[in-house]
């Protein structure tokens, strides 16, 4: 009885530790599961800030489009004003000192308009190139920091499959899941 006994308090040690050990691998599994999922949030962040300055750089394109079309307006009204001075001045040919000096006059606003559309057109120039450079660089940024974020979670979850994982997947629930258009 005293041997059974013995046997009986030895095996329940055994027992014991086996629980302390797989209680203690449960609280590592998961450390390690917040730590994907708070990965997760960070990522579906960046995602939405790609995403909005995605749609600030559109709105500005058409924005700057928008006071280019006004600026071709307001250019024809004003060439459309010296065509009809022009046509007073051959008609009338009154008073030509006076109407030279007014034919000059808007002349030189005619230059100084046509220096501010220049002027204008280059700084459109200027921001289209920004603006395609910056959309250009988005998708290869975007690209090297997934390819990152994959490669840091095969480092810390050795044994864990990332092959499936792009732009086009995210996780729901703990599940890897194609990304549906109306995310």
């Amino acid at each position: 009885m005293r041997r059974q006994n013995e046997a009986y308090q030895s095996s329940l040690k055994l027992a014991q530790e086996a629980k302390e050990e797989v209680n203690k691998q449960l609280g590592e599994a998961m450390e390690s599961q917040a730590y994907v999922y708070v990965r997760e949030v960070s990522l579906q962040v960046q995602i939405t800030d790609l995403q909005d300055m995605a749609e600030a750089s559109k709105k500005l394109q058409k924005d700057l489009e928008a006071q280019c079309y006004g600026q071709a307006e307001r250019l024809e009204k004003m060439e459309e004003e010296m065509a009809t001075k022009a046509k007073a001045l051959g008609l009338l040919q009154v008073d030509h000192d006076k109407l030279q000096t007014e034919v000059n006059r808007l002349q030189v606003e005619k230059e100084a308009l046509e220096k501010q559309v220049a002027s204008g057109d280059s700084t459109i120039e200027e921001l289209e190139k920004f603006k395609k450079a910056l959309i250009d660089d988005m998708p290869g940024t975007f690209e090297e920091g997934l390819k990152e974020a994959l490669v840091q979670a095969a480092c810390e979850n050795p044994g864990i499959n990332v092959s499936n994982c792009d732009p086009t997947y995210h996780v729901v629930e703990g599940q890897v899941v194609p990304l549906e258009l109306d995310d």
